[in-house]
């Protein structure tokens, strides 16, 4: 909000233009769960097998407390959106929180990647959408080996995920709604076939669960020993 001239953020909070957040911004406090607010940017867009997750939580409620920055009279979730839709679903009014002072959007993008590539706890290709997004967005990244750096992978590790965003988009939008999450290595491997009709094929045998090796070898029978 931009402050009209002559006026400081105080002067609008005396005067009532403005509230005053009582919210406090640091620290480990339980809150109403209806006082924090899922961050629509967040990387994961698919939420798979939550009713186990649901059933530790009705049990054993939230053991690992979420993170989240101060925002208006609320707070947005920094990390933890899995668990905080189980808690809603299990029923819980209040949920135990560390609130940490809010870092730039681009900076909050690049920790809650790594965070993501570290457990691979979101899809390949929604983890492949926020490493292009990185790239589209970010006035320090400029290339795929500044991507590489940040996070703490390969440059071929991310060019081959973004390789991923090359496929039809039928089959991203396949592997991104299935219950079933593919490993990255097979989503990456099945991105790298150019025959579209094999990558079908492959994204089906995939979403029935079969491994990397067997992916790998269906590529091999397919294009030869060097493909795989």
């Amino acid at each position: 909000m931009q402050l009209p001239e002559g006026k400081s953020r105080l002067d609008l909070v005396k005067e009532g233009v403005l509230s005053q957040s009582t919210l406090p911004k640091r620290g480990r406090f339980v809150v109403s769960i209806h006082k924090l607010l899922e961050d629509p940017r967040n990387e994961r867009r698919t939420f798979r097998n939550m009713d186990g997750l649901i059933a530790s939580v009705k049990a054993h409620g939230i053991i690992e407390p979420i993170t989240v920055t101060a925002e208006g009279e609320s707070y947005r979730i920094l990390t933890g959106h899995r668990r905080f839709r189980a808690a809603k679903a299990a029923g819980l009014t209040e949920i135990e929180v560390i609130a940490r002072e809010p870092d730039d959007a681009l900076t909050r993008r690049r920790k809650s990647i790594v965070s993501n590539v570290q457990r691979e706890d979101i899809g390949a290709v929604e983890l492949a959408e926020a490493l292009q997004t990185l790239l589209d967005e970010d006035p320090n990244i400029k290339t795929q080996r500044q991507i590489a750096a940040a996070i703490g992978k390969s440059e071929q590790w991310v060019s081959s995920m973004l390789s991923i965003l090359k496929m039809p988009a039928k089959l991203q939008h396949k592997l991104q709604t299935s219950e079933v999450s593919v490993a990255y290595d097979t989503a990456m491997r099945i991105a790298h076939c150019e025959d579209t009709a094999l990558q079908s094929q492959l994204v089906e045998a995939a979403l029935k669960g079969e491994s990397v090796r067997e992916i790998r070898s269906r590529i091999a029978e397919r294009n030869g020993p060097s493909a795989s």
